[in-house]
């Protein structure tokens, strides 16, 4: 009899998960995930990221003067961690069993839980690349009976029925008086609207405490997400932001070459707004070659670009996949031209003008990836449970060496 054993099992899926596969399923709706550098050495406590932010300044018309008031390169470093995160499919045994004598069988369902925990943890870091850390996925605008209408519709992609969610005061702050949870029982994606219940899959219910302009994140979340663009390019100059120290570094000793520049771009078309952002660009040195927005955006850029409209494809970064490729609009920027494309996870009414090889993702080993351990078996035993397990996770985090060549643009739409 040909027993489904553990390696027998470990060795199939192996065959059906080589890294081509997990790419394709991780980086085919996921632009700015797919475009970045990804260097997957990210070993030790920390990785430092050294930034010079001012040169000399012994230097006058006067020798004396020079030799005088000479001061030291002043150099910044950021002292990078990483974050982890994970996403875990479960098989039960008795559904290995009845497909004993059939490996396709067992793999036919296996695969569909299996690429479940891979989409999950995909969301999740394609969200977190854009995001602050906090966790934070979304706010609530009104709530009733369960019902949560989002502050910004376009959040609902952040959802999924079955999510386990916390209810903040502030972004990263504290859970609301009782930390009562709230379960996803059902997403209105045409809306912007989430349901929850008190319990997984019971009836619509408003968990204790919870109100309007409380923030949302998944459970676990709270601070323990990668730092995103939003962390980097922070949209505001709130001291408050700044002065705190970000991996070790006061980013308001220099503004704009430690946290990006900032661009209103409100009360002009989105066109207009991403040339005058990129000459703040090209003053600081830099030349941007990509621009990110959300799809609202980046329709309302197309219909007004009408006839001048110049559509260009790239492909993810350093991927051997030839079935990946991503439509987006050329435009000329003051110092460069830029490839603008939409990605469903960028905040709305925001633009991330970037210099995209100042760009990378910093991971130990692939992000995300099959987690493996000392025996090698990607299918473990639960020890509680008749059942096998798949983790899926990544340890990382997102870098830039050169916060100044990039900039976070406010847009009208």
């Amino acid at each position: 009899m040909a027993f489904l054993d553990l390696t027998a099992m470990n060795a199939a899926l192996k065959e059906l998960y080589d890294g081509q596969v997990v790419e394709d399923l991780v980086y085919a709706d996921n632009p700015f995930l797919a475009m970045l550098k990804k260097n997957t050495d990210f070993g030790g406590k920390y990785k430092p990221i050294p930034i010079v932010t001012g040169v000399s300044q012994g230097r006058s018309a006067s020798f004396a003067n020079a030799q005088t008031n000479q001061s030291a390169v002043q150099i910044e470093s950021f002292f990078l961690t990483r974050l982890s995160d994970y996403s875990i499919a479960t098989i039960d045994n008795q559904t290995m069993l009845a497909s004993a004598t059939d490996k396709m069988s067992f793999l036919e369902g296996a695969k569909l839980v299996i690429d479940g925990a891979i989409r999950s943890i995909t969301l999740s870091l394609s969200s977190s690349i854009f995001r602050d850390g906090t966790g934070t996925i979304g706010q609530i605008s009104t709530i009733a009976s369960g019902v949560i209408q989002l502050a910004a519709v376009s959040d609902v992609v952040q959802f999924e029925v079955n999510q386990t969610l916390e209810a903040r005061t502030t972004s990263g702050g504290s859970t609301v008086s009782g930390d009562a949870l709230g379960y996803v029982v059902a997403v209105n994606r045409n809306n912007g609207q989430i349901t929850v219940a008190l319990s997984m899959g019971g009836s619509p219910a408003t968990p204790a405490n919870w109100v309007a302009s409380n923030f949302l994140n998944v459970q676990g979340d709270s601070n323990a997400k990668i730092s995103g663009l939003a962390a980097w390019l922070p949209g505001t100059d709130s001291t408050v932001n700044l002065a705190t120290p970000f991996y070790g570094v006061t980013r308001s000793v220099d503004r704009t070459r430690l946290a990006g520049v900032v661009y209103d771009g409100s009360t002009q078309s989105i066109e207009e707004a991403l040339i005058d952002a990129s000459s703040l660009l090209a003053r600081e040195g830099g030349k941007p070659n990509v621009a990110i927005m959300n799809y609202q955006s980046y329709a309302a850029l197309e219909k007004s670009l009408g006839s001048k409209v110049q559509y260009i494809e790239a492909k993810p970064a350093d991927s051997e996949s030839a079935s990946i490729a991503f439509r987006g609009i050329m435009i000329n920027g003051a110092a460069s031209l830029i490839k603008v494309f939409p990605d469903r996870n960028c905040q709305p009414q925001t633009c991330y003008l970037l210099q995209m090889e100042s760009w990378a993702l910093e991971s130990l080993g692939d992000a995300p990836q099959i987690l493996r351990y000392g025996d090698g078996l990607e299918m473990l035993r639960v020890y509680n449970a008749d059942a096998g397990e798949v983790r899926v996770g990544y340890y990382a985090n997102l870098r830039t060496n050169a916060p100044g060549w990039n900039a976070n643009v406010k847009l009208s739409q």
